[in-house]
């Protein structure tokens, strides 16, 4: 059950990633998030048909590269849609490069991969997992604060409304490992939404002019 609705929510992430690929700035970082994420969703899609062994075990330790290095990209990101100036952009891209030294230093070295399974789904986890992600926390509630003052200054809600998604499937999917893709697919799906709208309405000012 859960192993084909994790390969539909790969596939839509993928076309998230298409759509803001499309868009204006940041639309090409959120769309390499985008195809981590579905990357990441895809490995553990396929866990079951491809059964634990050296290639699943490969393929889950590229899951954890992906993660540390790319989940900070949500910082420049928001800082880009909040049409920061260059000091205010070149400071998100130095602490995203901190965030992914860090994150990747915490969970990189020693990682031990061993086969779990949950309901029909087969994943890698590292066998002593670290405690709480600090870097991909910190990444995220930047992205959360970035989310409301965009929602305030400009009542684009939808930022905000992935980071707080991300947080609360976070939490669930200590019982539920899938709710974590879900809620990394919501908070994709806010980036996205938050470029369309940022395009519609630069779209509708040159109208206007």
């Amino acid at each position: 059950m859960f192993s084909p609705v994790l390969a539909l929510l790969a596939a839509v992430q993928l076309a998230l990633a298409a759509v803001a690929l499309r868009g204006p700035r940041p639309g090409a970082w959120t769309a390499l998030l985008g195809c981590a994420l579905a990357y990441d969703s895809a490995v553990v899609a396929a866990g079951t048909v491809l059964g634990p062994g050296a290639l699943l075990q490969a393929l889950s330790t590229g899951r954890y590269v992906l993660h540390a290095l790319l989940t900070p990209l949500v910082v420049p990101c928001a800082a880009m849609l909040l049409r920061g100036g260059r000091a205010v952009v070149a400071g998100a891209w130095g602490t995203a490069c901190v965030l992914a030294a860090a994150g990747a230093w915490a969970t990189l070295p020693g990682l031990d991969l061993v086969p779990r399974r949950w309901a029909d789904t087969l994943r890698y986890a590292d066998a002593e997992p670290g405690g709480v992600p600090v870097a991909a926390v910190a990444a995220m509630l930047l992205l959360l604060g970035a989310g409301v003052v965009l929602w305030r200054r400009r009542r684009v809600p939808w930022v905000a409304a992935g980071a707080v998604a991300v947080f609360a499937a976070s939490a669930a999917a200590v019982a539920v490992p899938p709710l974590g893709n879900a809620g990394e697919a919501l908070m994709l799906a806010g980036l996205v939404a938050a470029l369309r709208e940022g395009r519609a309405r630069a779209g509708s000012v040159v109208a206007q002019e």
